[in-house]
């Protein structure tokens, strides 16, 4: 490891004070599994701080009957006139599976989506670990997508008009979601957004080592909530939990995914975007300099900027 903290210090030292300093902070948090579920939950439920209105975007809850249950989902709409129909956003949320649960811990982060790309943003509360382990979350948000399909006009889009997305653990849901929707026979996703994404549960490779401490996420906290959402890390070899193992990626949706160059999920995310490439999907691949798992202060806007840059181009309709 010698070898990598060296080149740690190396690539901090090229940052601005400000950059050096977030990542320095990063660095000195608790492990995620000394932290363990219920505080992560805690530190999750505060994140984005108490929900907050906003004029530009109306938000409505309703309830999608799941495989197990309701799923209580809410409606994020902007109210900025248009006279066509909207892309629709069906937000996967992250937080390492365990965490993000609820409708206002994801209020302003989806309100802030719905906001920047002009989409619906359709957040459905599913069912997390180590309570509901996989594939529950699969299973509700595939019934989300499928209840977002058909009340899409009802919605102020239309069925072929949705976008699947998510970030970390999200991610990994949006591109399992969108590879079940292609193998329905059913309504299929118009695109899918991944960024800092788990494309295999495995967690074997170079940049689980490379960037395995001292950044935004180590390697062992990829285990821990592996392990929170898997309970049999057998699992690991289902391609419903390591997307990048499913027999053929062909007919997925146009794709963008986003991974920072000092994340250790950075190669997995390569691998995936290879496959995609190689099935002749449309595939655009950000591997973000200076970044590790998620934007930094610096490159938030620019993230943003590119998202809505990408919906426009596979979900809105003119």
């Amino acid at each position: 490891m010698t070898e990598y903290t060296a080149l740690r210090e190396q690539r901090l030292s090229g940052l601005t004070p400000e950059l050096r300093a977030y990542f320095e902070a990063a660095s000195q948090r608790p492990s995620l599994r000394t932290m363990g579920v219920k505080t992560l939950r805690e530190f999750g439920a505060g994140f984005q701080g108490a929900p907050k209105a906003d004029p530009e975007v109306s938000t409505r809850d309703v309830v999608i009957k799941g495989p197990a249950g309701n799923i209580p989902t809410r409606i994020f709409t902007p109210t900025t006139k248009t006279d066509r129909p909207r892309g629709i956003y069906l937000h996967t949320h992250g937080g390492g599976y365990v965490m993000f649960g609820g409708l206002d811990t994801m209020h302003n982060w989806n309100t802030r989506i719905a906001k920047e790309t002009g989409c619906i943003v359709v957040g459905p509360d599913f069912r997390l670990p180590p309570e509901h382990p996989f594939p529950a979350a699969l299973e509700d948000c595939f019934s989300a997508f499928q209840w977002t399909a058909a009340n899409a006009e009802e919605l102020g889009g239309r069925a072929d008009g949705i976008c699947v997305g998510g970030g970390c653990t999200g991610g990994n849901i949006a591109a399992v979601v969108a590879l079940m929707a292609r193998d329905a026979g059913g309504p299929r996703f118009a695109s899918q957004y991944l960024i800092a994404t788990v494309f295999d549960t495995r967690a074997d490779y170079r940049s689980h080592y490379e960037n395995s401490e001292g950044y935004m996420l180590s390697h062992d906290d990829c285990l821990f909530v592996y392990e929170q959402y898997l309970q049999n890390m057998d699992h690991r070899w289902d391609w419903r939990a390591s997307p990048i193992l499913v027999p053929s990626v062909k007919g997925s949706p146009p794709t963008y995914i986003h991974v920072g160059e000092w994340d250790v999920l950075r190669d997995e995310s390569r691998a995936y975007a290879d496959r995609l490439r190689d099935a002749g999907v449309d595939v655009t691949l950000v591997v973000a300099p200076q970044e590790s798992h998620g934007p930094t202060p610096a490159s938030e806007e620019t993230v943003y900027r590119e998202m809505r840059a990408f919906l426009e181009r596979t979900c809105v309709k003119r």
